[in-house]
This record gives C-alpha cells, structure tokens and sequence, in this order.
C-alpha cells in the first residue's frame, strides 16, 4: 500500500495546478455562551481562526454564538443540520468551541438561551450517513462520543469524561492548528485531521506542564464508530504507538484521510474524487485486516481490484490536467 500510495504522490506532484471550485467543505462554527469576558476573547479568537482558515480553502461555513438572531441558537443549529444533504461527499463539519457541563441526567452544550444536549444533537444527526467531523473543544465533552459515535464519524473532545468540567482549552489550541496548518508531521504538504488532534492535545498538555498544573482535560478521538475514544498520547505524530486489546480495530485511519486545508496535490482531486479514493483506501486496510484469513489467490485478486480503481482515479486527474 505504501508503495501505490508513494508512487500516486509522484503522479500527482508532476500534474499541474487545477484547483476545484467546489465547495470542500461545509463547517458549522457553534461559538457556546462565554459566561465571563476572559473566555469570550479566547471564543472570539478561536473562531477568527476558523473563518481565517475557511477563507483560505473552498469551504462554506455558518457561525452560530456571535451575532444576534431573530430565532434562538438551538434552532439555528437544528436548521443547519436538517438541511444538510445526505448523499454529499463533502465533509459535514461541527466544531463547537465553549463551555460544556455535565449531569447524571444530560451533557449539555452552552449556547446562548437553551441548552443542547448530547441526545437531542445525536438524535438530529441520526439520519446522516454522510461524513461528519464533530469536534467539541470545551469541558465535560467526553459523552458526546458515546451519542454521536458511527461509521464514517471522525470525533474528537476536549475531555475524556464527562467530570473534567473545567475550562478547557483544546478547542482554542486546535482552531490555532488548523489556521496556522502546524503540526504536518509527515511533512505532506497538508495537516490531516489526527495530525491537528495530536498537536492541539500536546500544545494543551505542555500548557499544564509549564504552569505546573494537574491537567484538567485529556482529549480523546474515535473515528472508527466503536464510541470508545483514543487518547492522544497513543500517537506519534500520524503513527499509532499503542495498540487496543483483542480485535477491536484502532482509531486513527479515516481522520488520516481528512485535511481542512488540503496541499496543492490533494487539491487535484475533485471532492467526489477523494471521497472515492478514501473509500477504496479503507477497502484496501480492511482487506489487508483480512489478509491471513482469505486464500492468496482471493486476496491479490481483491487487491488488484482495489488498486486498479485508484489507479483510475489518478489517471483521471492527469487526462484532466
């Protein structure tokens, strides 16, 4: 795989620039009720990075929080996500930047006027199967992994339960990640989705080390729809470093596939074209999964199947250059 994936880089760094006008993403910036004036600048500027980094890609993004409306918050968001289109390959996104709490009865997002709670989100969002990133940054956001958690879901939170209720500041750190596209540990031009994950959790753990603080917050990912969060300590950089037990299969594939801001290269691709190549590429880690349990000829069969169809994408791309 590494070799086909190497040899697809070369074939796209030879291809001159054709950038897609295509909307790449579709962003839903939920900006929480700050409740003190110290946490409304550190919102105000994370989500300043955020418009900043969808003004620097094609993505179209909605900001709920910031400027008055005739209808509350929660029915903003509700709006958003009803009219989200199911079958778009365009990533959904859903960054939450604010305060969280959590009961034995419910774990809330802060918004200004009513509160949303995890299962009411979960229940909004239910009927999507298209891709979505859910990244919560604030306190107590651990269980909206445990609602939201499915196939083709890449969720990070700030916390990994729902009683580290402090001020957290994983969502500020990671808003600074995808503006500013540090964190690109294998150097590909791009900062994928674990690799921003891991930076922002390691800017995040430094902070407590340098204050001499117990860290109040450890922050978790799940992109392979178990509901069981990954910390961020169990990577290096893009490189999985610890394994889970028994068969369960390991977060960290499909959030390797995503970038906000994509490099030149990826840029080649339409988004339906990278949807297509991210599909074929999780076929293909299933498949090697499965490599001792299938008969060799059975195996290179499907293998050659899959890399004939990425094969044809790429070349694609290149008739189209």
């Amino acid at each position: 795989m590494k070799t086909f994936l190497i040899a697809s880089a070369l074939l796209l760094s030879s291809l001159s620039r054709a950038e897609t006008k295509e909307t790449e993403h579709e962003l839903l910036l939920i900006v929480g009720a700050p409740g003190e004036e110290r946490f409304a600048n550190g919102f105000q500027s994370a989500a300043s990075a955020w418009e900043k980094a969808a003004a620097s890609t094609n993505a179209s993004i909605t900001i709920v929080g910031l400027e008055a409306s005739d209808k509350v918050d929660r029915a903003l968001i509700e709006e958003w996500v009803t009219n989200l289109k199911n079958d778009s390959t365009i990533p959904a996104w859903i960054v939450y930047i604010g305060h969280g709490t959590h009961t034995q009865k419910s774990t809330l997002l802060n918004l200004r006027g009513p509160d949303l709670s995890a299962v009411v989100l979960g229940e909004w969002l239910d009927p999507l199967e298209r891709t979505l990133i859910f990244v919560h940054g604030g306190s107590a956001s651990a269980p909206f992994i445990n609602r939201l958690s499915k196939p083709n879901r890449i969720l990070m939170t700030a916390t990994r339960s729902g009683t580290e209720l402090n001020y957290a500041r994983f969502g500020e750190r990671f808003a600074r990640v995808i503006s500013s596209r540090e964190g690109d540990a294998n150097q590909d031009g791009q900062v994928s989705l674990l690799e921003a994950f891991v930076s922002a959790a390691q800017s995040v753990e430094q902070f407590y080390e340098d204050e001499g603080r117990l860290a109040s917050e450890h922050a978790l990912i799940d992109d392979n729809g178990d509901s069981v969060g990954t910390p961020a300590d169990w990577f290096r950089g893009e490189r999985l470093i610890k394994q889970p037990e028994g068969d369960t299969i390991p977060d960290g594939f499909r959030s390797r596939q995503i970038a906000f801001i994509a490099s030149e290269q990826e840029r080649l691709l339409t988004p339906d074209q990278r949807f297509d190549r991210d599909r074929l590429e999780a076929e293909l880690e299933t498949l090697r999964a499965k490599k001792e349990e299938l008969d060799e000829s059975e195996y290179y069969d499907a293998l050659e199947k899959i890399l004939l169809e990425l094969g044809e994408i790429y070349l694609h791309v290149k008739n189209e250059s």
